[in-house]
């Protein structure tokens, strides 16, 4: 959520802006009642505070891919 110069709803709001956004997987260590709605609103796919299980974020970045795998 806190990036180098902007915010990671800043970076979401550019990515719309600009066309076809990805989905979203905001990560946080600064979880609190606000910024889960305000991700919420946003259309996150999935909201992370940390400190996360690895499985979890997998399994997040599994939805994202809408179900790719990496090919090994």
């Amino acid at each position: 959520m806190r990036l180098s110069g902007m915010t990671g709803f800043e970076l979401h709001e550019r990515l719309r802006a600009a066309g076809a956004p990805p989905p979203v997987i905001f990560i946080t260590a600064h979880d609190d009642a606000a910024t889960r709605e305000r991700a919420r609103r946003a259309g996150a796919l999935q909201y992370l505070p940390k400190p996360f299980e690895d499985d979890e974020l997998i399994e997040a970045v599994h939805r994202a891919t809408g179900g790719v795998k990496r090919s090994k």
